[in-house]
């Protein structure tokens, strides 16, 4: 990322303070978890924020987050709204990657596009690579995996094409999902291999 860009969106945040919004009213037992996830928010966003940042793009400054006890599933995240699932903070008080990982998809702010699949690799690879770097990732079953699993899978994937082929691939990336840009042959442009053979070379390194 160039000097100037990361001092303009210091410069940017400074300008338009965080308001976070946070309503348990769904599940009151759960103010003193929300409370830590929303201090989590406050400290990570301005570094999600200069990881993703790129040229003429003010994150959003207005977060809501919402905990429901009806809501099946970890959380889910439309625009500046993030919504959670009380029964799982329950059974996985321990889990505040998801948080960063919903934190991502704010500051992301993507038009819709069909790269749904590397939309949740990064929000993955920020969490597990930045966030929490001491939970070592694996593929369960190389052999039935492959790049447009999402999440997890291709976090690992983009991980690896970073340290080996292009430490910039994340704004490369980043930068194309923004603009509504992204082709799969931004791979091939940024490290002269296609993304069959860059996965083929990844699964071979196992």
């Amino acid at each position: 990322m160039r000097p100037p860009l990361l001092a303009l969106v210091f410069a940017l945040l400074l300008a338009t303070p965080l308001k976070i919004t946070v309503d348990t009213s769904d599940a009151p037992d759960l103010a003193p978890w929300a409370a830590e996830a929303k201090a989590l928010v406050e400290t990570w966003h301005p570094k999600i924020a200069a990881l993703l940042a790129s040229d003429n793009f003010t994150p959003p400054s207005a977060i809501f987050m919402t905990y429901k006890k009806n809501f099946n599933g970890v959380a889910a995240t439309s625009a500046s709204k993030i919504l959670i699932a009380a029964s799982w903070v329950r059974d996985h008080p321990e889990d505040k990657g998801m948080i960063v990982h919903e934190l991502v998809h704010v500051i992301q702010s993507y038009p819709p596009s069909h790269a749904g699949w590397l939309v949740e690799g990064i929000a993955d690879y920020i969490r597990f690579f930045h966030f929490e770097p001491q939970t070592k990732l694996i593929l369960d079953n190389p052999a039935k995996a492959g790049y447009r699993d999402g999440y997890r899978t291709t976090a690992l994937f983009l991980a690896w094409i970073e340290k080996t082929h292009d430490k910039q691939i994340i704004p490369t990336l980043n930068n194309a999902l923004r603009q509504g840009a992204y082709r799969d042959e931004i791979f091939q442009q940024a490290t002269h291999k296609s993304l069959d053979a860059l996965w083929a070379e990844f699964i071979k390194s196992l």
